[in-house]
């Protein structure tokens, strides 16, 4: 989860909205996901909005949670109309496809973005449905099936107002190559509860979030999606609490990538700079962050971390569309997962401008340090595993979580002293421990998980250090803007960085890594 753990803030203008876009003749993946037949529970299109036995519930309970959580924002989406984004499609199974072939978008991807939410100038995003944007006119032609009453997926790396230089970078601010040498992208998106606090209450404003931490406080982050502010209130489908998603994408490759193990969307790559935009592609998802905010979460909020199956480890037997036997994508063969020393692991230096973005670039080979996942998660993840087959879903797997520990646990650790809230006793969490290989390649340290990131959270003009009143545990806030001719915002130019010295497996190449050679 640790996103945005090392940020130097500066401002970026508005993207231009006629933008050059070039293609290097990118690999056009036809894709065709598995079949949809889910043997799910009733109703799993529901976001639920609390984990079940909320009064004492087990940690089966909350493994359970987060792939209930899983397969509802997985869950086929409607086309967005002018008044409804975001809503399931009660008709359709996971993964399912139109009759032109294309993955129909899930909920999630019908969520806001950066991009979209925190603008230049500090301007209204304006109503929830007003989100939905089609690519930039110079993209090169979409060749590739895209699901009707829905536009091709742009991983804008930038959001038209942003603090933060890039997405294709993760949270030690390094990006990560795969074993094809595509770098790997992400895309953060927020819920429907979530945008309208942040929009309802101004907080696209950085002053006004000033005035808020200056004045009564911070209007508290929703837990149910029915809160009294919310006016109109959100429809039915979208009344749960905060939700923020964290994906990671990768381009699958003719010939060598299998599409029916992947989630897969055709889209368009947008290079750091903002204008030059590259595709299209399909991309395969290969890991999604779910981060949460319900009544029962409170002072720890929730945390649960999914990988595609493929990426480091792989079963025998099977076979590429060329013959050849299936590898990890972002490993090499034999990688000693579990016993990963500083051969592995090693990070590309940042970004600091526009990529090579075309599969000649030099893979990272990825080992992951907390393996295997633990015996409780591998046996809840076979039970939904199978729940989905028949869907490419099948071929995704829970890393763990992090929740209010159950209590009385022996296992339950105290958080970190440094991130209040989680400091205090009567607010434990059940781990220190998670990570996930293609978001947090160079962050997997025992003893590193979400919070060790996200502890940072918080609002703008918040009082140093953090106390449990002015921590929210999200970086989305830190992008707002002021508005043109205000007066300037006294805030913290917060440079956050990690200590690296607490990961002896990370190495950072000092030059820029040398091109893939075939």
């Amino acid at each position: 989860m640790g996103r945005n753990c090392r940020r130097r803030f500066t401002v970026a203008g508005i993207i231009a909205l006629s933008l050059a876009c070039s293609s290097p003749k990118p690999p056009e993946t036809q894709t065709k996901p598995a079949t949809t037949s889910a043997g799910l529970p009733p109703n799993s299109w529901v976001v639920p909005v609390n984990v079940t036995n909320s009064n004492s519930p087990s940690q089966t309970d909350w493994l359970n949670f987060a792939w209930q959580s899983f397969v509802a924002v997985n869950w086929p989406a409607l086309a967005p109309t002018s008044t409804d984004m975001a809503q399931p499609d009660t008709s359709k199974a996971p993964g399912a496809t139109a009759p032109n072939g294309a993955a129909i978008p899930t909920v999630w991807l019908l969520y806001r973005d950066l991009a979209t939410t925190m603008l230049q100038g500090a301007a209204n995003p304006g109503a929830w449905q007003s989100g939905m944007t089609p690519p930039p006119s110079g993209c090169p032609a979409n060749s590739l099936p895209v699901a009707p009453g829905f536009q091709p997926m742009i991983l804008d790396m930038v959001s038209k107002f942003s603090k933060f230089p890039s997405e294709i970078q993760q949270a030690t601010n390094n990006p990560l190559v795969d074993q094809q040498g595509w770098y790997v992208t992400f895309d953060v998106r927020l819920d429907q509860s979530e945008y309208t606090y942040i929009q309802q209450n101004g907080y696209y404003n950085a002053q006004n979030q000033i005035n808020a931490v200056q004045g009564s406080g911070l209007a508290k982050f929703p837990k149910t999606g029915q809160e009294s502010y919310f006016n109109p209130p959100l429809p039915a489908y979208a009344q749960y609490g905060a939700l923020e998603v964290k994906a990671a994408w990768r381009v699958l490759v003719p010939g060598v990538d299998i599409p029916g193990r992947y989630f897969t969307q055709a889209g368009y790559f947008l290079q750091p700079d903002g204008v030059t935009c590259v595709g299209p592609f399909t991309f395969g998802l290969i890991g999604l962050h779910i981060l949460r905010l319900t009544e029962t979460t409170g002072g720890t909020w929730f945390w649960s971390t999914f990988e595609q199956v493929d990426n480091v480890t792989v079963p025998s037997g099977i076979n590429r569309p060329n013959g050849t036997p299936l590898t990890p994508s972002l490993a090499q063969p034999n990688t000693p997962n579990g016993n990963c020393t500083s051969s592995y692991n090693i990070a590309p230096p940042a970004v600091t401008g526009n990529v090579p973005f075309d599969g000649q670039n030099a893979p990272v080979n990825v080992c992951q340090v907390n393996y295997p996942i633990p015996s409780n998660v591998q046996q809840v993840n076979q039970t939904w595993q199978t729940q989905l087959q028949g869907t490419p879903f099948a071929y995704y797997q829970l890393n763990n979580t992090i929740n209010p520990a159950p209590s009385p646990s022996p296992q339950s650790t105290p958080g970190f002293s440094y991130f209040p809230p989680i400091n205090d006793p009567n607010n434990t969490v059940q781990t220190n421990t998670l990570a996930n290989t293609s978001m947090e390649t160079y962050f997997q340290e025992p003893g590193q998980d979400c919070l060790s990131c996200h502890g940072y959270g918080q609002p703008d003009g918040a009082p140093q250090p953090l106390t449990g009143t002015n921590q929210v545990f999200t970086f989305l806030l830190s992008n707002a803007d002021t508005a043109p001719g205000a007066a300037a915002a006294v805030r913290a130019k917060r440079l956050i960085t990690l200590p690296l010295d607490r990961f002896p497996h990370r190495q950072v190449m000092k030059t820029a890594p040398p091109r893939k050679t075939r």
